[in-house]
């Protein structure tokens, strides 16, 4: 016998278009909903015709999820978002393309092609593609529903994202609260405003608590890869020997810089502390494991799903922005030196 919706909706008690709107993943269902209609109706055997169902629904319910390939070296942060953001994206019936794209030598009209010969119903563009990239310029202009993790907002366009400034303030008042004055910074390339805004949240800090500006001579910059880091920080302590403590931009960049400091014969954190920023799974296995700042990247996986969907049933684009979380390891000391 074939399983109907009704039979679903028998099992649960549950009216059929409940069944219905909690199967074709409608906005406004209750997730819990949705979890329960769905595990019904794979306990009973039910199998939905694709077909017919995208005939009646002129839908394809298929999200673009668009990742950057980088010509450098880099951390791959959208590894830690898309798990979560595909778990919550199936919650609702939706099913997810993966498009790789060039980050440096984006095709002008190639998002325009992609939506509409696959019909993408959406599209999530993950970090760092961010509103000054040709890519989001196009999204925008396009008003196709969309989810940005870099730095976009538009009619169709929500943004969630890590919140930059509140991380580099959160980095600085660390390594100050752990006694350290003399800093250097290893910033990234500085047309990406993710490095502005980290370096300007660590300089409001350095400022408030020392009372001075954060010296320029301190200050390096990097492309975001471990080797940079690793010339970086030589440049620094060429230039500032007094530095007690070097706080980067990324974790590659500091796991660098580490690397070269042992080179050096220099030993982290004995004769300098090292901090790292994104909070990678891979920099508790550093030696010693790095202190760093995590984004909230399960929350931004699920947030990023609900509001695309949003977006998709008419609701405008807005921006939600998640203050990221201290990792205190083993690459930070207390810092027993006078600053007097």
């Amino acid at each position: 016998m074939e399983v109907t919706i009704q039979h679903i909706a028998e099992k649960l008690g549950l009216s059929v278009s409940t069944v219905s709107r909690a199967l074709n993943g409608s906005y406004g269902v209750h997730p819990k909903t949705i979890a329960r209609v769905q595990e019904a109706a794979q306990s009973l055997g039910y199998v939905p015709n694709l077909g017919a169902k995208q005939l009646v629904t002129r839908k394809s319910n298929l999200v673009g999820v668009f990742m950057p390939e980088m010509e450098k070296e880099s951390i791959r942060e959208f590894d830690d978002i898309f798990a979560t953001l595909r778990k919550a994206l199936r919650l609702y019936q939706k099913e997810i393309l993966i498009f790789s794209v060039p980050f440096t030598e984006y095709k002008p009209n190639s998002l325009t092609e992609w939506v509409r010969m696959r019909n993408l119903e959406g599209c999530v563009f993950m970090p760092p593609f961010a509103k000054n990239h040709p890519l989001i310029k196009e999204a925008v202009k396009l008003q196709v529903p969309s989810v940005n993790l870099g730095s976009a907002v538009g009619p169709r366009c929500s943004l969630v994202a890590s919140d930059d400034r509140e991380g580099g303030k959160i980095a600085a008042a660390y390594l100050i609260g752990q006694g350290h004055r003399r800093i250097g910074y290893i910033t990234g390339p500085p047309d990406v405003s993710i490095c502005e805004e980290r370096y300007k949240g660590f300089s409001e800090i350095f400022l408030t608590e020392t009372g001075t500006l954060h010296d320029s001579a301190q200050l390096e910059y990097g492309d975001f890869g471990g080797e940079s880091g690793a010339v970086a920080v030589l440049k620094l302590l060429a230039r500032a020997p007094e530095l007690t403590a070097v706080c980067c931009a990324n974790d590659l960049m500091a796991m660098g810089a580490v690397m070269e400091l042992a080179r050096k014969g220099i030993s982290v954190p004995q004769d300098i502390s090292v901090m790292g920023y994104d909070g990678a799974f891979f920099t508790a296995y550093n030696n010693p494991p790095l202190t760093t700042v995590r984004h909230q990247y399960e929350r931004m996986g699920t947030l990023a799903a609900e509001m695309l969907l949003e977006v998709m049933n008419g609701g405008a684009g807005r921006t939600l922005k998640l203050v990221p979380e201290l990792i205190c390891r083993e690459s930070v000391n207390a810092n027993q030196i006078s600053t007097n």
